[in-house]
Protein backbone atom coordinates (compact mmCIF):
# COMPACT_ATOMS: atom_id res chain seq x y z
CA UNK A 1 0.00 0.00 0.00
CA UNK A 2 1.59 3.92 -0.98
CA UNK A 3 0.09 6.75 -0.75
CA UNK A 4 -0.48 8.60 -3.97
CA UNK A 5 -1.22 12.09 -2.89
CA UNK A 6 -3.60 14.55 -1.07
CA UNK A 7 -6.65 15.96 -2.01
CA UNK A 8 -7.94 19.23 -0.17
CA UNK A 9 -10.87 19.49 1.66
CA UNK A 10 -12.90 20.97 -0.36
CA UNK A 11 -13.20 18.03 -2.23
CA UNK A 12 -15.17 14.89 -1.53
CA UNK A 13 -12.62 12.11 -1.42
CA UNK A 14 -15.60 9.01 -1.80
CA UNK A 15 -15.84 10.31 -5.21
CA UNK A 16 -12.76 10.04 -6.12
CA UNK A 17 -12.88 6.21 -4.30
CA UNK A 18 -15.52 5.32 -5.79
CA UNK A 19 -14.34 6.63 -9.12
CA UNK A 20 -10.83 4.69 -8.56
CA UNK A 21 -12.75 1.30 -7.08
CA UNK A 22 -14.62 1.64 -10.46
CA UNK A 23 -11.26 1.16 -12.38
CA UNK A 24 -10.48 -2.05 -10.17
CA UNK A 25 -8.18 0.47 -8.08
CA UNK A 26 -8.86 -0.13 -3.92
CA UNK A 27 -8.25 2.46 -1.85
CA UNK A 28 -7.94 4.03 1.33
CA UNK A 29 -8.40 7.88 2.50
CA UNK A 30 -7.23 9.20 6.11
CA UNK A 31 -8.55 12.42 7.20
CA UNK A 32 -5.38 14.90 8.48
CA UNK A 33 -5.38 18.38 9.16
CA UNK A 34 -3.77 19.19 5.88
CA UNK A 35 -6.34 17.21 3.89
CA UNK A 36 -7.59 13.77 2.49
CA UNK A 37 -4.51 11.27 2.28
CA UNK A 38 -5.00 8.79 -1.10
CA UNK A 39 -3.68 5.21 -0.35
CA UNK A 40 -3.72 2.94 -3.17
CA UNK A 41 -3.46 -1.16 -1.75
CA UNK A 42 -1.96 -2.45 -5.25
CA UNK A 43 1.28 -1.28 -6.11
CA UNK A 44 0.86 -2.16 -9.68
CA UNK A 45 -1.71 0.49 -9.75
CA UNK A 46 0.28 3.80 -8.94
CA UNK A 47 0.96 5.37 -11.27
CA UNK A 48 -2.68 5.28 -13.07
CA UNK A 49 -3.95 5.84 -9.72
CA UNK A 50 -1.78 9.23 -9.57
CA UNK A 51 -3.08 10.45 -13.20
CA UNK A 52 -6.63 9.61 -11.87
CA UNK A 53 -6.03 11.61 -8.85
CA UNK A 54 -5.08 14.47 -10.85
CA UNK A 55 -7.56 14.63 -13.36
CA UNK A 56 -10.42 14.33 -10.25
CA UNK A 57 -8.16 17.82 -9.01
CA UNK A 58 -8.36 19.22 -12.69
CA UNK A 59 -12.20 18.68 -13.20
CA UNK A 60 -13.95 17.56 -9.36
CA UNK A 61 -17.27 18.02 -11.09
CA UNK A 62 -16.88 15.76 -14.17
CA UNK A 63 -20.20 13.62 -14.18
CA UNK A 64 -18.08 10.60 -14.80
CA UNK A 65 -17.00 10.74 -10.92
CA UNK A 66 -20.99 10.75 -9.96
CA UNK A 67 -21.47 8.19 -12.66
CA UNK A 68 -19.01 5.68 -10.60
CA UNK A 69 -20.69 6.13 -7.20
CA UNK A 70 -23.73 2.94 -8.42
CA UNK A 71 -20.96 1.07 -9.93
CA UNK A 72 -18.30 0.79 -6.97
CA UNK A 73 -21.46 0.20 -4.32
CA UNK A 74 -22.35 -2.66 -6.97
CA UNK A 75 -18.69 -3.77 -6.57
CA UNK A 76 -18.39 -3.52 -2.63
CA UNK A 77 -21.80 -5.14 -2.13
CA UNK A 78 -20.89 -8.22 -4.13
CA UNK A 79 -17.27 -8.27 -2.26
CA UNK A 80 -19.15 -8.72 1.17
CA UNK A 81 -21.88 -10.91 -0.34
CA UNK A 82 -17.85 -13.05 -1.07
CA UNK A 83 -16.22 -12.52 2.20
CA UNK A 84 -19.89 -13.84 3.98
CA UNK A 85 -19.75 -16.79 1.72
CA UNK A 86 -15.82 -17.25 2.37
CA UNK A 87 -16.03 -17.28 6.32
CA UNK A 88 -18.86 -19.91 6.10
CA UNK A 89 -17.52 -22.12 3.88
CA UNK A 90 -14.08 -21.78 5.90
CA UNK A 91 -16.19 -22.59 9.16
CA UNK A 92 -17.88 -25.23 7.51
CA UNK A 93 -14.52 -26.92 6.43
CA UNK A 94 -12.79 -26.77 9.47
CA UNK A 95 -15.50 -28.49 11.01
CA UNK A 96 -15.32 -31.30 8.07
CA UNK A 97 -11.54 -31.99 7.84
CA UNK A 98 -10.05 -31.02 11.29
CA UNK A 99 -6.63 -28.95 11.64
CA UNK A 100 -5.03 -28.57 8.45
CA UNK A 101 -2.09 -31.45 7.57
CA UNK A 102 1.54 -31.55 7.13
CA UNK A 103 1.56 -30.92 3.56
CA UNK A 104 -0.45 -27.67 3.89
CA UNK A 105 2.04 -26.29 7.11
CA UNK A 106 5.21 -27.81 6.74
CA UNK A 107 7.43 -25.12 8.11
CA UNK A 108 4.99 -24.02 11.01
CA UNK A 109 5.67 -27.84 11.79
CA UNK A 110 9.31 -28.14 11.10
CA UNK A 111 9.48 -24.69 13.57
CA UNK A 112 7.79 -25.77 16.04
CA UNK A 113 9.58 -29.56 16.36
CA UNK A 114 12.99 -27.68 15.84
CA UNK A 115 11.97 -25.72 18.89
CA UNK A 116 11.27 -28.47 20.89
CA UNK A 117 14.01 -30.39 19.81
CA UNK A 118 16.56 -27.72 20.94
CA UNK A 119 14.81 -27.25 24.23
CA UNK A 120 15.84 -30.25 24.94
CA UNK A 121 19.19 -30.66 23.75
CA UNK A 122 19.57 -27.27 25.70
CA UNK A 123 19.42 -29.11 29.24
CA UNK A 124 21.78 -31.93 28.21
CA UNK A 125 25.01 -30.63 29.02
CA UNK A 126 26.35 -32.53 26.38
CA UNK A 127 25.04 -30.59 23.51
CA UNK A 128 25.82 -27.07 25.45
CA UNK A 129 28.62 -26.95 22.20
CA UNK A 130 25.80 -26.88 19.72
CA UNK A 131 23.62 -24.49 21.54
CA UNK A 132 25.89 -22.42 21.78
CA UNK A 133 26.48 -21.90 18.55
CA UNK A 134 22.81 -21.07 17.93
CA UNK A 135 22.94 -18.14 20.42
CA UNK A 136 23.16 -14.17 19.18
CA UNK A 137 26.98 -14.17 20.21
CA UNK A 138 29.47 -16.29 22.15
CA UNK A 139 30.93 -15.21 25.65
CA UNK A 140 32.05 -15.83 28.54
CA UNK A 141 31.31 -15.40 31.94
CA UNK A 142 33.60 -14.94 35.24
CA UNK A 143 33.71 -15.53 38.47
CA UNK A 144 31.19 -12.82 39.53
CA UNK A 145 29.14 -13.87 36.65
CA UNK A 146 29.73 -10.88 34.26
CA UNK A 147 29.45 -11.79 31.06
CA UNK A 148 32.44 -10.69 28.53
CA UNK A 149 32.85 -10.75 25.31
CA UNK A 150 29.09 -10.72 23.74
CA UNK A 151 28.46 -8.64 20.67
CA UNK A 152 28.31 -9.11 17.05
CA UNK A 153 31.96 -10.42 16.91
CA UNK A 154 30.75 -13.90 15.27
CA UNK A 155 28.61 -12.49 12.80
CA UNK A 156 30.36 -10.13 11.40
CA UNK A 157 33.13 -13.11 10.41
CA UNK A 158 30.34 -15.27 8.78
CA UNK A 159 28.09 -17.01 11.47
CA UNK A 160 25.00 -15.03 10.15
CA UNK A 161 23.08 -18.00 11.64
CA UNK A 162 23.05 -15.84 14.94
CA UNK A 163 20.40 -13.38 13.19
CA UNK A 164 18.06 -16.31 13.63
CA UNK A 165 18.85 -19.15 15.56
CA UNK A 166 18.46 -16.82 19.19
CA UNK A 167 14.56 -17.41 18.16
CA UNK A 168 14.86 -21.36 18.26
CA UNK A 169 16.04 -21.35 21.72
CA UNK A 170 13.59 -21.03 25.09
CA UNK A 171 14.19 -20.90 28.73
CA UNK A 172 11.70 -22.95 30.16
CA UNK A 173 9.00 -24.74 30.12
CA UNK A 174 6.26 -22.13 30.44
CA UNK A 175 7.93 -19.92 28.02
CA UNK A 176 7.97 -22.56 25.02
CA UNK A 177 4.72 -23.65 25.86
CA UNK A 178 3.30 -19.84 25.32
CA UNK A 179 5.23 -19.25 22.01
CA UNK A 180 4.66 -22.54 20.18
CA UNK A 181 0.95 -22.32 21.04
CA UNK A 182 0.51 -19.30 19.14
CA UNK A 183 3.05 -20.33 16.53
CA UNK A 184 0.98 -23.12 15.62
CA UNK A 185 -2.24 -20.66 15.78
CA UNK A 186 -0.54 -18.01 13.79
CA UNK A 187 1.85 -19.95 11.52
CA UNK A 188 -0.59 -22.40 10.54
CA UNK A 189 -2.97 -19.95 9.53
CA UNK A 190 -0.40 -17.54 7.55
CA UNK A 191 1.21 -20.55 5.91
CA UNK A 192 -2.26 -22.09 4.74
CA UNK A 193 -3.80 -18.79 3.48
CA UNK A 194 -0.48 -17.07 1.81
CA UNK A 195 1.86 -20.09 1.71
CA UNK A 196 5.12 -21.32 3.27
CA UNK A 197 7.48 -19.45 1.01
CA UNK A 198 5.79 -16.13 2.37
CA UNK A 199 5.92 -17.70 6.15
CA UNK A 200 9.45 -18.10 5.76
CA UNK A 201 10.24 -14.76 4.57
CA UNK A 202 8.28 -13.47 7.31
CA UNK A 203 10.06 -15.90 9.90
CA UNK A 204 13.48 -15.08 8.93
CA UNK A 205 13.45 -11.15 8.27
CA UNK A 206 11.08 -10.79 11.76
CA UNK A 207 13.80 -13.45 13.45
CA UNK A 208 16.79 -11.59 12.15
CA UNK A 209 15.09 -7.72 12.50
CA UNK A 210 13.72 -8.22 16.32
CA UNK A 211 17.25 -10.04 17.21
CA UNK A 212 19.24 -7.08 16.14
CA UNK A 213 17.32 -4.66 17.73
CA UNK A 214 17.40 -6.38 20.98
CA UNK A 215 21.08 -6.05 20.76
CA UNK A 216 21.09 -2.65 19.99
CA UNK A 217 19.00 -1.49 22.28
CA UNK A 218 20.83 -3.61 25.53
CA UNK A 219 23.65 -2.46 24.05
CA UNK A 220 22.08 1.07 24.73
CA UNK A 221 21.44 0.50 28.03
CA UNK A 222 24.29 -1.11 28.74
CA UNK A 223 23.07 -4.27 29.88
CA UNK A 224 24.15 -6.62 27.11
CA UNK A 225 23.82 -10.43 27.64
CA UNK A 226 22.23 -13.70 25.77
CA UNK A 227 18.92 -13.49 25.31
CA UNK A 228 16.50 -15.99 23.35
CA UNK A 229 12.74 -17.22 22.25
CA UNK A 230 10.44 -17.08 19.25
CA UNK A 231 8.42 -14.02 21.82
CA UNK A 232 9.95 -11.54 18.65
CA UNK A 233 8.53 -13.38 15.44
CA UNK A 234 5.33 -14.19 17.34
CA UNK A 235 4.61 -10.62 17.66
CA UNK A 236 5.43 -10.73 13.85
CA UNK A 237 3.03 -12.78 12.59
CA UNK A 238 0.43 -11.16 15.34
CA UNK A 239 0.66 -8.11 13.18
CA UNK A 240 0.77 -9.08 10.28
CA UNK A 241 -2.45 -11.34 10.96
CA UNK A 242 -4.11 -7.96 12.80
CA UNK A 243 -3.28 -6.04 9.57
CA UNK A 244 -4.56 -8.17 7.21
CA UNK A 245 -8.00 -9.09 9.36
CA UNK A 246 -8.93 -5.18 9.14
CA UNK A 247 -7.63 -4.05 5.87
CA UNK A 248 -7.40 -7.14 3.63
CA UNK A 249 -10.35 -9.56 5.25
CA UNK A 250 -11.05 -11.50 2.28
CA UNK A 251 -7.57 -13.51 2.63
CA UNK A 252 -9.48 -15.38 5.47
CA UNK A 253 -6.83 -14.35 7.99
CA UNK A 254 -8.15 -11.88 11.20
CA UNK A 255 -7.14 -12.10 14.91
CA UNK A 256 -10.38 -12.01 17.75
CA UNK A 257 -10.53 -9.13 19.64
CA UNK A 258 -10.11 -11.09 22.73
CA UNK A 259 -6.77 -12.16 21.22
CA UNK A 260 -5.53 -8.52 20.15
CA UNK A 261 -6.40 -7.70 23.71
CA UNK A 262 -4.09 -10.60 24.92
CA UNK A 263 -1.34 -9.65 23.03
CA UNK A 264 -1.56 -6.19 23.67
CA UNK A 265 -2.08 -6.33 27.35
CA UNK A 266 0.92 -9.12 27.76
CA UNK A 267 3.16 -6.48 25.63
CA UNK A 268 2.97 -4.26 27.93
CA UNK A 269 2.78 -6.30 31.42
CA UNK A 270 6.43 -7.93 30.01
CA UNK A 271 7.63 -4.36 30.26
CA UNK A 272 7.06 -4.05 34.06
CA UNK A 273 9.75 -6.38 34.83
CA UNK A 274 7.14 -8.08 37.30
CA UNK A 275 7.94 -11.37 34.71
CA UNK A 276 11.21 -11.44 34.61
CA UNK A 277 14.03 -10.26 31.98
CA UNK A 278 12.13 -10.11 29.07
CA UNK A 279 13.11 -8.88 25.48
CA UNK A 280 10.42 -6.23 25.49
CA UNK A 281 12.75 -4.76 22.53
CA UNK A 282 11.84 -7.55 20.56
CA UNK A 283 8.66 -7.84 20.88
CA UNK A 284 8.18 -4.13 19.62
CA UNK A 285 10.48 -4.74 16.66
CA UNK A 286 8.54 -7.96 15.81
CA UNK A 287 5.67 -5.92 15.74
CA UNK A 288 6.34 -3.32 13.85
CA UNK A 289 7.81 -5.83 11.40
CA UNK A 290 4.40 -7.64 10.93
CA UNK A 291 2.62 -4.65 10.74
CA UNK A 292 5.19 -3.58 8.15
CA UNK A 293 4.51 -6.32 6.05
CA UNK A 294 0.38 -6.39 6.28
CA UNK A 295 0.31 -3.06 5.28
CA UNK A 296 2.07 -3.20 2.13
CA UNK A 297 0.29 -5.82 0.90
CA UNK A 298 2.52 -8.33 1.25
Amino acid sequence: MRQIGTLPKNLDPKALADHLLSLGMKTRIDDRPEGWLVWIYNEDHIQQARDELESYLRQPDDPRYRAATQTAEAIRRNEKQLERKFRKNYRDSSHVWGYPSFRQRPLSTLLLVACVVIFVLQNIHSYHWLTDRLEFSSYTVDDRRQIHGFGLKDIERGEVWRLVTPALMHASPIHILFNMMWLRYLGTLIEVRRGTPRLAILFLVSAAVSNYGQYLWMERVGDVGPFLGMSGVIYALFGYVWMKGIYQPEQGMAVSSANVNIMVIWLFACMTGMLGPIANAAHFVGLAVGIAFGLMGV
